[in-house]
């Protein structure tokens, strides 16, 4: 059983305070997460060894040595301060034809101002609905109406996900039927996140109770869920339309690469987890434009596990658009049904090419089967690359801790459900389309502990400790590919919204300052 401090202690500690309360912290939260870097270096330095399991990491900390109020589930919020700045300098909406303007808040900010109010009436051991939706203070007077209903459902949700972690079973239930009263997965985004968060619950509560059967989920079952998510499914390519995440990330690799290899007359690339291979087109019409040390060759060997039709097709298209521009080109699949059988022996390396490999959101899908990450990290020290580049989702998800999972997936998915509201309509179908699939991954990481919880990420922090022990640095991205990254986001309409962030050598990509992706670039030493 989890420790008995609850949703509103980790509130109290991280940034649900008022902003005076905040700063008062900010020192013992600084001397704090200094110890958990140490316990992160070290941890990751066992990992590496095979002494634990990176699933057992609690995003860089001990579990057992480090005190329950640990900040290492809120970097988000404590270390990205345009989270906190955003709160001041959100847009405005005439809600009663211009009698009064309130401000319209992001369904981030909506959730971290729940958090400040649950900690408000939380002072009692017993919480009861009827204070829960009773407005306080003057903190809320600006709100408009339905931002401040959206409050106190989220303060609701709160309030269930706090009586879960108790195991107060029958009290959380109660609190759960009002979400499902109030929540919608129709309504504005805060109602749709709340929605899905309730229904994760819920279906957590049944397995506690014996009622929902535990059903153990493998690496193909995590792969078979990222491949289907990265198809040209019509409704992932709408969001791709409108949202440049993947743009950023996409380019930004591929500059670095180009950058990489610069005087190379022959390039190797090997791709962990090809997706759709689109933006590989773009890598080959750059690299054939390439008049000083043109390249004779380039070579992209692909590792895959699942669908071997669909890389075949891809390989297919990218040899005829290499041949489209008489460029040298070959595109080889290595098909691995068991990614733990990897070895340096499956890739034809020449001695005069340029290696780089290309990891997206590849490792994260090896945080629940550690033998076959780190299988995959000992080829990689041996290939001994000229470069790898990194691009993961930014969100501390692998919390063994029940509460400290719920408050990162709830303020890292509440993000992405303000993002539709922003780019699609609420009766889109590819907008229900990707929130089924958001919805999908909040009850794994939501409901389900052990073997069944196979949606995992962790931030670059951690990782940046796990590939220092295999003896990898990190490169810096160059300007040019901030420039790209940049240039990106103005070509679409929710730039305002969007942002590029340097955090030491890397980028993180965001979304009204909460981080959803980060690219990073590695070299051994």
């Amino acid at each position: 059983m989890e420790d008995s401090t609850d949703i509103q202690n980790f509130c109290t500690n991280y940034g649900f305070y008022q902003e005076y309360a905040v700063n008062q912290q900010l020192q013992e939260m600084n001397k704090q997460q200094e110890e958990m870097n140490v316990h992160a270096a070290h941890y990751a330095g066992q990992l590496s060894l095979g002494k634990i399991k990176l699933n057992d990491l609690e995003t860089g900390s001990d579990v057992d040595e480090v005190p329950f109020l640990s900040p290492a589930p809120f970097e988000l919020l404590r270390n990205n301060p345009r989270s906190r700045k955003n709160t001041e300098g959100v847009t405005v909406r005439d809600v009663n034809g211009g009698a009064n303007v309130h401000q319209k808040l992001s369904a981030t900010q909506i959730m971290r101002l729940a958090g400040e109010r649950f900690i408000q009436f939380s002072s009692n051991k017993f919480i009861n609905i009827n204070n829960l939706l009773h407005p306080y203070g003057s903190a809320f007077s600006d709100l408009s109406p339905e931002d401040n209903q959206d409050v106190e459902l989220a303060q609701i949700l709160l309030a269930a996900a706090e009586k879960v972690s108790d195991q107060q079973y029958d009290r959380a239930r109660k609190f759960l039927s009002q979400c499902q009263l109030l929540a919608s997965n129709t309504g504005n985004p805060v109602q749709r996140a709340v929605f899905y968060f309730a229904q994760a619950l819920g279906e957590r509560i049944d397995r506690e109770t014996g009622k929902l059967m535990p059903k153990i989920c493998t690496e193909t079952d995590e792969l078979n869920s990222i491949c289907v998510a990265s198809r040209f499914h019509a409704s992932y390519v709408a969001l791709h339309q409108e949202v440049p995440f993947t743009q950023i990330v996409h380019f930004t690799g591929i500059q670095a690469i180009l950058e990489s290899v610069a005087t190379k007359p022959k390039v190797h690339l090997i791709d962990f987890l090809i997706r759709t291979g689109v933006q590989w087109a773009s890598l080959i019409q750059a690299a054939a434009e390439r008049k000083d040390n043109p390249i004779e060759h380039m070579k992209i060997t692909v590792i895959e596990s699942v669908n071997k039709e669909r890389v075949i097709e891809t390989g297919k298209s990218l040899e005829s658009f290499a041949n489209s521009l008489n460029f040298p080109f070959s595109f080889k699949i290595i098909f691995l049904p068991d990614r733990n059988q990897l070895t340096e022996d499956h890739f034809d390396i020449k001695p005069d090419e340029g290696v780089v490999i290309h990891a997206a959101f590849f490792l994260r899908a090896m945080i629940c089967v550690p033998n076959c990450l780190e299988t995959a990290m000992r080829v990689v020290r041996r290939l001994q690359p000229s470069l790898m580049v990194v691009s993961e989702v930014e969100a501390n998800l692998n919390s063994p801790l029940f509460v400290n999972r719920f408050i990162d997936s709830l303020f890292y998915y509440s993000a992405l459900f303000d993002c539709l509201e922003d780019v699609m309509k609420r009766d889109d179908q590819h907008r229900m389309t990707l929130e089924v699939s958001y919805g999908g991954g909040i009850r794994n990481i939501v409901g389900n502990d052990g073997e069944e919880r196979v949606i995992r990420s962790v931030n670059l922090d951690v990782w940046r400790s796990f590939f220092r022990r295999f003896g990898m640095e990190e490169v810096k991205l160059s300007n040019t590919c901030l420039y790209q990254a940049n240039l990106i986001i103005q070509q679409f309409a929710c730039r305002s919204s969007c942002s590029v962030d340097v955090n030491g050598g890397s980028f993180m990509v965001s979304w009204k300052g909460t981080p959803i992706y980060s690219t990073s670039a590695w070299k051994f030493h």
